[in-house]
């Protein structure tokens, strides 16, 4: 008799359009449905990702209002054994204790992957002792989505070394096909601009749009003449930090180069028609928006502040300034505006063929099936063209050469 598919539930807090969610989605989609049955868990709020889940995921929203509410605790056991889930695959920390709670309280054993893209690691590089405990005893396998989350969970949280996975992240390029780009030029009155960037960022301060500004004032008129940017997110999350923004850029006398899009939910069809991409983020352990600026065939002017722009620096796909140096930043705009019509067509080419080559979610989630599949019957037993085989030591002499998933 054949062996079932692998039940796989995938966990999120929320299904808003956040980084943790939109990875925990994409993986769920992209899952091979010959091996596995996908079901998606919020532990606390439906949200707009939902409509981006496979019709076959099966959906349960348990609408927990704080760490200790014990109502959603048991029903999440109750699900996680009516439908026989073999992986429990958190996203964000916050699932990961609720997951952790469940086995420490004894209403589960299930296999658990917790997937960490924590992003303020730069602020907070703290491992408190219930972090730890949950670390220790409620996650069988650790992904982290940049190097740093890898250091972070084998020398201080304490994970042991062979647990411990870098993943970064893919993007799922089937939302890239048969896009309707939007005229920019037309839609934002840029009508006449040589070149104008989308540049996607809801207004909070990680994103730091001041440097941006900043760079933009540093240009020769003659450059910035030709030049415009189209501001793709929120201004309402930290609505002081956006009007500040609005008053620096009137302040720096650049209001002819800036548009404000606001929030959008058709920025897939704005990158289609747009020149380029922009972002100048302080810290990010992503960005998963350069995959997006990738998929879209746009060459990117983005500051080196993760995993991906760590991957992607000098393979002549987009620029990549130190973040916080609006000089740098002013050079890698001139940079791009100077390579020309052709160059930057150029450029975004290589960038879509690293996408398709690289990071496409398809490829990750293979990688990340293996972990489930090693972790429930052993690495001899699993099949496909790695069996027999375990990831790479997370020795530091024995570093994986994966850009994809690696054993850290």
């Amino acid at each position: 008799m054949a062996a079932r598919p692998t039940n796989v539930l995938a966990v999120t807090d929320t299904l808003d359009s956040g980084g943790a969610e939109r990875v925990g989605v994409d993986i769920a989609n992209s899952l091979d449905r010959d091996r596995h049955r996908v079901f998606f868990c919020a532990t606390r709020e439906d949200g707009p990702l939902r409509d981006r889940l496979r019709p076959d995921v099966t959906v349960e929203i348990l609408g927990r209002r704080a760490t200790w509410d014990l109502a959603p605790l048991y029903r999440f056991a109750r699900f996680v054994h009516a439908n026989e889930i073999d992986v429990v695959h958190t996203h964000g920390r916050g699932s990961m204790m609720f997951m952790a709670l469940c086995r420490r309280a004894g209403l589960l054993s299930t296999a658990h992957v917790f997937h960490d893209h924590y992003g303020r690691l730069h602020l907070d590089r703290r491992a408190s002792a219930g972090m730890r405990n949950a670390l220790r005893l409620g996650v069988d396998e650790y992904l982290g989505v940049d190097s740093r989350l890898c250091s972070w969970a084998r020398d201080t949280a304490g994970v042991p070394a062979a647990h411990v996975h870098l993943a970064r992240s893919g993007v799922d390029l089937s939302r890239f096909a048969d896009v309707e780009p939007i005229d920019v030029r037309s839609a934002f009155d840029l009508v006449g601009r040589e070149i104008v960037l989308v540049m996607i960022a809801n207004f909070r301060q990680q994103k730091d749009h001041p440097t941006v500004f900043r760079a933009l004032a540093e240009l020769p008129e003659s450059l910035r003449s030709r030049l415009g940017i189209v501001v793709v997110g929120s201004t309402s999350s930290e609505p002081q930090f956006y009007q500040r923004c609005m008053q620096m850029v009137d302040h720096l006398g650049v209001a002819d180069q800036v548009r404000v899009a606001g929030a959008r939910d058709d920025t897939l069809a704005l990158l289609a028609g747009a020149d380029g991409a922009l972002l100048a983020s302080k810290n990010e352990t992503g960005p998963l928006v350069v995959l997006e600026y990738m998929a879209s065939g746009l060459p990117f002017v983005a500051t080196d502040t993760g995993e991906i722009t760590s991957a992607v620096r000098g393979k002549g796909v987009g620029f990549t300034p130190a973040p916080r140096d609006p000089r740098e930043v002013a050079q890698a705009l001139t940079d791009l505006i100077e390579l020309g019509h052709d160059g930057r067509a150029a450029m975004g080419r290589r960038g879509r063929q690293m996408a398709e080559e690289t990071f496409d979610q398809r490829l990750v989630t293979r990688r990340i099936e293996q972990i489930y599949h090693s972790l429930l019957v052993g690495p001899a037993n699993v099949a496909g063209p790695h069996a027999g085989r375990d990831f790479p030591s997370a020795d530091p002499a024995h570093q994986a050469q994966s850009v994809i998933l690696t054993n850290r």
